[in-house]
């Protein structure tokens, strides 16, 4: 027997205005993923602009990430800028006390700059709040962001950039809850104390940054302190969280929802610790998030997610579009070689993981304002949540003359008949673009590179508002309304 499902979406009812910082990407200094992913050198044998890997810097283009966060991660807790800075051939080699390996520091901050510039990306740069100072970070921005003729900002002139970067987003330091952290803080308090201390130095440089400061997403005594001690001098507070797998598939879709609440839990008690202490509105980073299975291990952290982790990505990133007031900033992690949307060869070979193809379904495809959207279906049981979710969730938002309708079928067998009933917005043409595979655990690999790849609806049937479509089990949809 067939399951069924309704989808409404009222585009005169808006739920509020779509972020599209929620589909940023993060690239850190990690395994694979700068020297062989991003970055093989002018002298590589491999395709690359200027030493950028050439395939992987068009795929990135391809899912428009609207920032990318860099160094770190656990390495921006140890790594000191001007390292990464003047002439290559010049730059140290040393040993990185994060990950415990050996980094060259051919990629610095220009190298950055220009890749984010030729992907179409906004910098979002990490500064060093484990073994770093307040005056090396100031200096950071000074050479970002500064015109004037100082001492940092002709080192940018000498390095080829007359003109200023202006990089807008700062965060400070990452994970110092963390024993596992260079520069870990003991405590909350003890943690915005010395945020206060670097801001203090880094907006008298440029007052118009935004910061991250560092949040935790169990810990609520933290994030209270980190407010009402330093809130007067962040933007956001970041949150982290991997799903650890394998898991039952029941439980890695419960999965998505538990992030969905626990980053509204989170944002309810930083709000009432504002208004409590008088801070002005901070809201969530959630710079860090992925499924991290147990071969993904250190030091290249290599793992081919399959399509099941796709559904899970994308019912993550619908949650993430109806969030996006409360949480206007995520970062996958990471975009290349590790835990990655992008695994390449060391030879010309590159994979694009499932999860990819859903950023590349989301990413580009989205409004400005999200509409009002419910649904009706099947669930699934999760014995880890011990709750029913909904095997069926979607999300729509509006920009103009176009309505994006993203859908997910999170169940593993069964396919669903779904209807979408659309008021508000009268549309004469409709495309259906898709990603579904023939088992929830195909994937792809240097082998079959190709084994799971959006496709193309011939024909959508459509009648007074109402679209109807077979949803393929452990799907992921995008539905392209014109007016």
């Amino acid at each position: 027997m067939r399951r069924h499902a309704t989808v409404w979406v009222d585009a005169s009812s808006k739920a509020g205005p779509l972020d599209r910082r929620v589909f940023g990407q993060f690239i850190e200094h990690l395994g694979r993923c700068i020297y062989g992913g991003i970055w093989v050198g002018e002298n590589s044998p491999i395709p690359n602009l200027r030493g950028y890997r050439f395939d992987v810097l068009e795929a990135v283009k391809r899912i428009s990430p609207p920032l990318t966060r860099w160094p770190g991660g656990n390495f921006s807790s140890a790594y000191h800028w001007m390292d990464g800075i003047g002439p290559r051939l010049h730059r140290p080699r040393k040993f990185e006390l994060a990950w415990e390996g050996v980094e060259p520091n051919e990629f610095g901050t220009v190298e950055f700059i220009e890749w984010c510039r030729l992907v179409g990306t906004e910098p979002f740069i990490v500064v060093n709040a484990g073994s770093g100072t307040p005056e090396e970070a100031a200096a950071w921005v000074e050479y970002c962001n500064s015109r004037g003729d100082t001492y940092y900002s002709s080192l940018r002139k000498r390095d080829g950039w007359s003109e200023p970067f202006n990089v807008k987003l700062w965060g400070v330091g990452n994970e110092l809850y963390g024993r596992w952290q260079v520069g870990f803080c003991i405590d909350g308090a003890e943690c915005a104390r010395r945020t206060i201390e670097f801001v203090n130095l880094m907006r008298r440089v440029d007052k118009s940054i935004e910061i991250v400061g560092c949040g935790i997403d169990n810990d609520p005594e933290w994030n209270i302190d980190m407010i009402k001690i330093a809130g007067n001098y962040i933007d956001y507070l970041s949150v982290h969280t991997y799903v650890f797998c394998p898991k039952k598939h029941e439980d890695l879709i419960a999965a998505a929802l538990q992030i969905e609440r626990n980053l509204t839990s989170i944002y309810k008690t930083v709000e009432a610790t504002c208004r409590k202490f008088g801070v002005k509105r901070i809201r969530l980073a959630f710079d860090e998030w992925n499924v991290w299975y147990k071969e993904a291990v250190p030091p290249m952290h290599v793992q081919f997610t399959s399509m099941r982790d796709a559904v899970f990505t994308g019912l993550v990133l619908i949650k993430l579009q109806k969030i996006s007031r409360m949480v206007p900033i995520a970062c996958f992690a990471q975009t290349v070689n590790v835990l990655p949307l992008i695994s390449t060869g060391d030879d010309e070979r590159m994979v694009l993981s499932p999860q990819y193809y859903v950023y590349e379904l989301f990413a580009p495809n989205v409004g400005r304002q999200v509409a009002w959207t419910g649904v009706v279906g099947p669930t699934l049981y999760s014995e880890e949540a011990e709750e029913n979710v909904q095997a069926v969730d979607a999300v729509a938002s509006c920009d103009g003359n176009k309505m994006y309708v993203h859908i997910v079928n999170g169940s593993q067998d069964e396919a669903v008949d779904c209807s979408i009933r659309v008021a508000g917005f009268d549309f004469k043409s409709v495309k259906h673009r898709y990603l579904a595979g023939s088992t929830p655990d195909d994937r792809n690999t240097f082998e079959e590179p190709g084994k799971v790849v959006p496709r193309d609806s011939e024909k959508v049937e459509s009648r007074n508002g109402e679209i109807i479509l077979s949803l393929p089990a452990c799907s992921v949809h995008l539905l392209t309304l014109t007016r």
